[in-house]
């Protein structure tokens, strides 16, 4: 839509200074150009019609101008801001783009973590490793690793515990191994006591 107003503006402005070159380079006024009669006006103090040549003079340059800088300072605001967005940082995960956590037992049970795109969330016992901190003892201070990856809305999970990682088949997942799961699985962690949901 802005193209469309800028091509409208730039129109009007070109016509207008095709009217403003044919009234000052052309004898279009009974044969004198526009600059004789501007001449003849303040000369002699022609009479109302002999206006026309020098209210074209100002007005056409005057509506032609305006018109150009409006264009011009719509496409600067448009590159200002085009700049001023390159230059501020990008979220990149909106609530969208994040994944869930959600405990279904344990002592967290039904709260639930964000899990932001293509980050990686560390559950565990220790709040200084662990962004989603589960303080029981058979909980390794580190126990697994998380990342949600949205493009396929799938899980990269990876255990790092000693008391283990386990699918709802009872398999437990193979120590400092990543494996992709799907949306919806479910794990219990330690002595089987936590369990949660991934959910894209």
């Amino acid at each position: 839509m802005k193209d469309t107003y800028s091509r409208g503006y730039k129109a009007a402005a070109l016509v207008l200074l095709l009217i403003e070159l044919a009234v000052l380079c052309l004898p279009v006024f009974g044969g004198s150009t526009a600059f004789l009669l501007l001449k003849g006006f303040w000369q002699h103090g022609n009479p109302l019609q002999h206006i026309a040549a020098p209210l074209l003079l100002l007005i056409c340059p005057a509506i032609s101008l305006f018109l150009l800088l409006k264009i011009q300072t719509s496409r600067t605001a448009d590159t200002t801001d085009k700049f001023v967005k390159d230059l501020l940082p990008h979220n990149e995960n909106t609530p969208a783009d994040c994944g869930t956590l959600f405990f279904l037992s344990g002592p967290l049970t039904n709260q639930s973590f964000p899990l932001p795109a293509y980050t990686n969330v560390f559950l565990g016992r220790s709040s200084q490793l662990c962004q989603i901190v589960v303080n029981t003892a058979d909980i390794s201070r580190k126990h697994i690793c998380l990342c949600y990856h949205a493009a396929q809305h799938t899980f990269v999970i990876t255990d790092y515990s000693a008391n283990g990682t386990y699918n709802t088949d009872g398999e437990r997942l193979i120590a400092n191994t990543s494996i992709e799961v799907p949306d919806g699985s479910v794990f219990y962690i330690g002595n089987k006591q936590t369990s949660f949901r991934l959910s894209a």
